[in-house]
């Protein structure tokens, strides 16, 4: 890896265009209120980005779909009510036609579920975050959530992300960005989460902004 001395001016030089905006995201993320704070549109999301559809495109208008006809229309209130549901559910399919990554929405949303009940913690954002702070990506197919079908390393830590967790993801737009910007290469996906920790501690920027500052960069698309 290239030295990084001035990792910081090369960062704010590349991606002032959408720092501002990347900032709004991070503030959300942090102040608990990514999906307007709808732990269910956070697992939604997950799940509908696990596929490797395009976000902005098509993940992001299906995500406002499932709000408008199962969160807003008090037809899905809670982890407990979206476990109890099919991925074959017509209602799902119409909005995405993908059993697997309904699937991965209904069984994580099970998993938190149980945890909360088991914690007794006072709602499902707080089963959330609660599952998002423990979590280790070192050991994540040890995890309850790594372990769901669909759920790899991306998507485990692109939940604990939305979930207010200063981590990353090696998706392959991170990847690329920060190889060709910042000279940061790894052996490995988790071997890539620790370089970006790193970077993060030298630049003085969370990570979680700098995947939003990468992911707007690359898009010309805004996120709701």
């Amino acid at each position: 890896m290239k030295e990084r001395s001035d990792e910081k001016k090369v960062f704010e030089h590349e991606f002032g265009d959408v720092l501002k905006e990347a900032k709004s995201y991070e503030k959300r993320c942090f102040a608990k209120k990514r999906w307007g704070g709808d732990p269910i549109l956070i697992v939604v999301d997950s799940a509908l980005d696990s596929i490797g559809l395009n976000y902005f495109r098509i993940v992001v208008p299906r995500v406002k779909r499932f709000n408008e006809k199962y969160i807003l229309g008090d037809v899905i209130t809670s982890f407990e009510d979206f476990s109890k549901h099919s991925p074959d559910d017509n209602g799902f399919l119409e909005i995405l036609k993908n059993k697997r990554a309904w699937g991965v929405a209904i069984n994580v949303c099970n998993v938190l579920n149980v945890l909360g009940k088991e914690k007794n913690l006072k709602d499902d954002f707080e089963a959330l975050r609660n599952w998002a702070n423990a979590a280790d990506y070192n050991k994540w197919k040890d995890d309850a959530i790594g372990k769901i079908n669909g759920v790899g390393l991306i998507t485990f830590q692109y939940l604990r992300m939305q979930a207010g967790v200063d981590t990353s993801m090696p998706d392959k737009i991170i990847k690329k960005a920060a190889k060709d910007y910042f000279g940061l290469e790894a052996k490995s996906d988790i071997e890539f989460i620790g370089e970006m920790e790193k970077l993060s501690n030298i630049i003085g920027y969370s990570q979680i902004l700098i995947c939003w500052v990468i992911w707007l960069a690359e898009s010309d698309l805004s996120l709701t």
